[in-house]
């Protein structure tokens, strides 16, 4: 069964990354941009030029009119985007709480927020899990001690914390549809490049990626594209949220690999977790949590570094007595070794 395409941007996604954004100026700026291009091995003056214009001017329309009060900023206003996704992907399962948070019972609010915690933030929690179980998972989390607190305000408050979420919103839908009305060409060009692509039924290249990072995960049932979030991909319980310039990042990768066969994977592995990923996958082929607790990194950050390493051929995936193993790619590590040596006469 083929999934239902989408043909606008979900209203709560775009509303709460717009909010966020705004409070974290820093991440509009030139040089946050070049972090991530250094992080997928790309060109960061590349990356810029073809995100920025678009974003900023988006971002930018909608700060005209946003509606914040001081209050609502402590959702916002911590640099982290934990708790943004978290919310993002929460309401966006939940639409009618936008409309009847209000006369929704508490307890069935509660429900409805534990598992999305341990769906989204504590997967390693089995069903079922306590609220003190959930708490003390927190704790021990690499999450921000301030984005644990979030979450934590949430849990003990869920009524009159959602309900606060859901009215912030509400009443920023007058300044998304303006922040709509500003980039009207540009996005309705994305919308159609979009649109013919999905439909089309081929599989790109982030769907290649995301086949491998989480293989025996649900088929999805709908595609909804991301503006606020544009090269990022995130699939949830059968809900695939595409960013509107994914397809345009993989192939500035595939570009740079052509043009430099070395250069973009030594970016990759020069990130220290990411060398020390390699190293222990030289020895044996492993899977994401054994990784994790060798490492002493979360599953969630060895997930983050595999997709990059992937995305460069320095590693494969196999699924193997119900489990995926995560197996390291020598040969590119030949060609590295190789090109070292030519560059240098060694």
């Amino acid at each position: 069964m083929q999934p239902i395409i989408h043909t606008k941007l979900n209203p709560v996604i775009e509303i709460l990354g717009l909010i966020y954004m705004s409070y974290n100026p820093k991440l509009q700026e030139k040089a946050h941009y070049m972090e991530q291009a250094a992080e997928l091995g790309i060109s960061g003056e590349e990356f810029y030029k073809k995100y920025a214009p678009l974003l900023n001017r988006y971002i930018g329309a909608f700060e005209k009119q946003m509606v914040i009060d001081e209050a609502d900023s402590v959702f916002f206003a911590e640099a982290d985007t934990q708790f943004l996704f978290f919310a993002q992907m929460l309401f966006a399962a939940m639409p009618a709480w936008l409309e009847s948070i209000e006369s929704i019972p508490e307890a069935e609010l509660s429900a409805e927020l534990m598992d999305g915690i341990r769906s989204y933030i504590v997967d390693s929690l089995a069903e079922g899990a306590t609220t003190n179980e959930i708490i003390d998972a927190l704790a021990q989390s690499e999450l921000l001690p301030s984005v644990c607190w979030q979450f934590l305000q949430l849990i003990q408050q869920p009524k009159q914390q959602l309900t606060q979420l859901a009215q912030i919103i509400r009443k920023n839908l007058p300044a998304y549809e303006s922040a709509l009305l500003a980039v009207e060409k540009p996005l309705k060009k994305r919308m159609e490049l979009f649109e013919k692509a999905k439909r089309s039924g081929a599989p790109n290249r982030a769907q290649e990626l995301r086949k491998a990072l989480e293989p025996e995960e649900e088929p999805i049932h709908t595609v909804t594209p991301m503006l606020i979030h544009p090269a990022l991909e995130i699939a949830v319980e059968g809900h695939n949220y595409v960013g509107l310039f994914i397809d345009d990042v993989f192939q500035m990768v595939d570009n740079l690999k052509k043009a430099h066969s070395s250069n973009p994977v030594l970016k990759a592995v020069g990130d220290s977790s990411k060398f020390d990923i390699l190293v222990s996958l030289n020895r044996a082929p492993k899977y994401n949590l054994e990784l994790a607790e060798l490492l002493g990194l979360s599953a969630a950050t060895i997930s983050h570094h595999m997709q990059t390493l992937i995305l460069h051929g320095l590693v494969s995936v196999e699924k193997r007595d119900g489990r995926v193993y995560y197996t390291l790619e020598k040969e590119p590590i030949r060609e590295i070794i190789a090109g070292l040596q030519a560059t240098f006469n060694i």
